[in-house]
C-alpha cells in the first residue's frame, strides 16, 4: 500500500543566429528556414508542456487508472480508484450508516453517500470529498485499542484458524472475532488492511495480536495503542 513520475524535457538548439549562410545569393530561403525552425520550437515546447500537465505530480491520480498508493496521499472523490480507496471502503464498511458500501477499490455512489454522512455527523461541509480534514475525522472514528505482536517462536505452527504461520504471514489474532474477519488498522500515518487468522492475545488489557509481518507493515515495534475498524459481516 500507497510514487511519482519522471518527466522528460526536450531541448531544441537553433544554430542559425549570426552564422554565415551556406546558401549563397538566396537570403529569402535562409529567412524562411529561420521562421520554420522557430515555429517547430514553439510547437515542441507546447507539446512538452501538455505532456507534463497530463503526467501530473505526486499524489495526483491518472484518470481511469487505479493508483497503488496509501490512503492520505491524495484527496478522494467520486470516480477515483485505487488501493487508498479500498482502505477507505474498508473503514467505512465498519460503520452502521455505510451499509452497502463495496469493499473494492472503487469510489462509487454508496461510498460518496457514506462520506457525506460522516461529514454531516461531524458538522463539516457535505461535499463528499475525502480531504485531510475528512480523513482525520474518519481516522478518529476508529476505536483505539492496545496491540501486541508475535513472531519467530510461532512460525511453522498452525493457527487457530487453520493457517500455517510463516514469516511473511500478514494477519491478526483476536479472542472472539470469527476467522477471516476484515480489520483495518491505523498507527500514525500508516494503514493496514488484514484479517483475523488466529486466537489471542491472552495478556490482560491487550485487544489485538499482530503477526510480525503485519506489525512491520504498520511500523509497530512495541506493544502500544493503535486504531482499528472491524467489518463484522462479509
Amino acid at each position: 500500500m500507497y510514487e511519482g513520475e519522471f518527466r522528460r524535457e526536450a531541448e531544441i538548439n537553433n544554430r542559425g543566429g549570426d552564422r554565415p549562410s551556406r546558401v549563397h545569393g538566396r537570403p529569402d530561403r535562409v529567412a524562411l528556414w529561420a521562421v520554420f525552425l522557430g515555429l517547430a520550437a514553439t510547437i515542441a515546447a507546447a507539446a512538452s508542456a501538455a505532456t507534463a500537465g497530463a503526467a501530473g505530480t505526486g499524489g495526483t491520480a491518472t484518470p481511469g487508472v487505479c493508483e497503488d498508493i496509501a490512503l492520505g496521499d491524495r484527496p478522494l472523490q467520486l470516480g477515483d480508484c485505487g488501493d487508498d480507496v479500498k482502505t477507505l471502503n474498508w473503514v467505512l464498511g465498519s460503520k452502521a450508516y455505510a451499509t452497502g458500501v463495496g469493499l473494492d477499490e472503487v469510489f462509487g455512489d454508496l461510498t460518496e453517500t457514506a462520506v457525506r454522512t460522516l461529514q454531516r455527523r461531524a458538522g463539516m461541509s457535505e461535499n463528499g470529498v475525502v480531504d485531510d480534514a475528512t480523513r482525520e475525522e474518519l481516522r478518529a472514528s476508529m476505536k483505539r485499542r492496545t496491540a501486541s505482536w508475535y513472531g519467530q517462536g510461532f512460525w511453522r505452527n498452525e493457527t487457530a484458524c487453520g493457517k500455517v504461520l510463516k514469516r511473511s504471514t500478514i494477519g491478526v489474532a483476536h479472542k472472539r472475532l470469527p476467522c477471516g474477519t476484515r480489520v483495518t488498522f491505523n498507527d500514525g500515518g500508516r494503514w493496514l488492511r488484514t484479517r483475523v487468522v488466529d486466537r489471542g492475545p491472552y495478556t490482560r488489557g491487550v485487544s489485538w495480536d499482530l503477526t510480525q509481518a503485519a506489525a512491520e507493515a504498520l511500523g509497530m515495534e512495541h506493544t502500544g495503542s493503535v486504531r482499528a475498524a472491524v467489518i463484522r459481516t462479509e
